[in-house]
């Protein structure tokens, strides 16, 4: 299967999302603070409303059906990484995690333009693709408790037309915990003490110029860039400051997005979908 290989603007572009929706389950869904208790309506809520977003920023939504053994399976940028015409298929760091693999290699299989599907084949290689930042021109990765060294070696095997550049994160979740696109060679960041160093890191390791937008905390460096289009967390989730500063800084519109339930088990916007651009899939 040949594709088309974009970069830049191009190579972020998405024509589909794959989504999962919200067990009952979720309220024990796996988290680093496990001291406020999640709304299970609420977040169900939280996230229609998402993918109606995606919907209104021209993005066909795949919808995957819930599984009440799996309290993460929302999650589903964990499982795949996918990039142009080709989608590596993760190995979670989380042991209680690998089943939700399976659905979600079954999905990509499923479109109408599949991309062609990678393995981890390597047994002792585990990611999570909420560590990897694919920037449009150069992929970032995360080196966390959920993803290692083998692990980037795979993503890296995976695109080889693409450098990979990793960094430690240790204190974090993910990588996009810390940093995240908001618009095409603009980075937002957050305002902690590892986010600042990852930043120092990408200034001086990247291969490629960026403009950076400096937050005061991780929250708020958590955006999801669709088709120019920004979604963040509103004011009272994340500061007004920072939601001001994205406002002046993001280039593209910025769309509200409450997301309070799901940062309450470490979630992100970017978590919950997988994006994918079917145009770069040809055959």
């Amino acid at each position: 299967m040949q594709g088309v290989v974009y970069s830049g603007v191009m190579a972020l572009r998405c024509t589909t999302a794959i989504v999962r929706n919200v067990p009952n389950v979720f309220v024990e869904a796996l988290r680093l603070d496990g001291s406020q208790a999640v709304v299970l309506e609420k977040a169900k809520k939280q996230l229609t409303n998402y993918i109606e977003t995606l919907e209104r920023c021209g993005v066909r939504v795949v919808t995957l059906p819930t599984d009440e053994r799996l309290p993460d399976c929302p999650f589903v940028e964990d499982v795949a990484v996918v990039i142009g015409a080709r989608a590596l298929v993760t190995r979670p760091g989380h042991p209680s995690r690998r089943e939700e693999v399976g659905v979600m290699r079954e999905a990509l299989k499923s479109l109408q333009k599949a991309p062609q599907i990678y393995e981890m084949e390597d047994p002792e290689a585990c990611m999570d693709g909420g560590d990897v930042l694919f920037t449009g021109r150069e992929i970032f990765v995360g080196q966390s408790k959920r993803t290692n060294e083998k692990g980037v070696q795979c993503l890296a095997k995976t695109f080889p037309e693409f450098s990979v550049t990793s960094f430690p994160v240790r204190d974090t979740l993910h990588l996009k915990s810390l940093a995240t696109m908001c618009g095409e060679d603009m980075i937002a960041v957050g305002g902690d003490q590892e986010a600042m160093e990852t930043l120092n890191r990408m200034k001086s390791q990247a291969k490629f110029k960026y403009e950076y937008v400096q937050l005061d905390n991780n929250a708020a460096a958590n955006v999801l860039l669709v088709n120019g289009n920004v979604f963040v967390k509103p004011g009272d989730e994340i500061g007004h400051n920072n939601y001001d500063i994205l406002k002046k800084r993001v280039k593209g519109r910025v769309i509200d997005v409450p997301f309070s339930e799901f940062y309450k088990v470490d979630g992100c916007l970017t978590c919950c979908s997988v994006l994918i651009n079917q145009e770069a899939v040809s055959g």
